[in-house]
């Protein structure tokens, strides 16, 4: 019976330093002014979700980002210094300027941040780049009257460089070139990246006759280009050549001229939600 008393005692005088608070003053000399800790729940709280922007957006009406970050309540006492960071989906968050600090003052609720873009110098056509922008920390000035309970710590942005020409459904897309002089015989390379040689070779086609295809699969993602030459070196040359997408459409580019060995189209593929988009250029 003693063990159980002794084990009923310290748990009661753990209970009683549990639910003690924060005293200001020395609790053992003077009884103090008990000042309990207070939850704040702090977080982004406009509608600003899953954004898609274009890094260099020229139009006049194009304005930065605005975001609220507040704690959806009432005000507090003192003012509270929010430190805030972004990361990419490439792992250089770059050409973004934002404020690395914000301060919500003593008596306010929230307070709003610009976020804005500009070009990084890398083509990634409507590719996007994903930037989360994020509340890393929350300082209360060193009151000891309050603590963080998270809400919406960040926001997503998805930026691209431009906007797609059109959107098809998913699948494989066939490129086909013809034309008419049977002296020649052109052929035809489709490879990864923005006109790089050394890029990986997804389809090539090295007939005799005057028609060449090559098709893009359908799990092939990102920028593409389509090199051609003729094989005798007999220039300058004269083709067609035609995009058929799954779903049915068409794009045909007429009298495409080639003058030496060389790239003649890019070609950049993404999906944007269930359908594919894409942007031709002919070069």
């Amino acid at each position: 019976m003693k063990n159980i008393k002794y084990l009923a005692l310290l748990l009661f005088s753990i209970t009683l330093l549990i639910s003690c608070g924060q005293d200001e003053v020395d609790s053992v000399t003077n009884p103090g002014v008990f000042s309990p800790t207070s939850e704040v729940n702090i977080g982004f709280t406009d509608a600003n979700l899953d954004l898609i922007v274009l890094e260099n957006d020229t139009d006049p009406a194009a304005a930065p980002i605005t975001f609220t970050i507040g704690t959806g309540s009432n005000p507090l006492d003192i003012p509270m210094t929010l430190t805030l960071g972004v990361s990419s989906s490439d792992g250089s968050p770059e050409a973004v300027s934002y404020p690395e600090t914000v301060t919500i003052p003593a008596g306010e609720n929230s307070v709003e941040i610009l976020i804005d873009f500009s070009d990084d110098g890398v083509t990634e056509g409507f590719i996007p780049e994903i930037y989360t922008f994020e509340i890393l920390d929350v300082d209360f000035g060193g009151s000891d009257s309050y603590y963080l309970a998270p809400g919406e710590l960040t926001r997503n942005i998805s930026v691209i460089d431009s906007e797609p020409d059109f959107l098809t459904s998913a699948g494989p897309v066939e490129i086909t070139v013809t034309w008419t002089d049977s002296s020649k015989d052109f052929d035809c390379f489709l490879v990864v990246g923005d006109q790089d040689l050394s890029g990986d070779l997804i389809d090539s086609s090295q007939g005799i006759t005057t028609t060449e295809s090559v098709t893009l699969p359908s799990n092939e993602d990102g920028v593409f280009s389509i090199y051609m030459y003729e094989y005798f070196f007999d220039y300058p040359g004269e083709y067609d050549i035609s995009f058929t997408f799954p779903d049915g459409r068409v794009e045909t580019f007429l009298g495409a001229k080639i003058q030496a060995d060389s790239f003649v189209f890019t070609m950049i593929k993404a999906p944007i939600g269930a359908q594919v988009g894409y942007k031709l250029t002919q070069l």
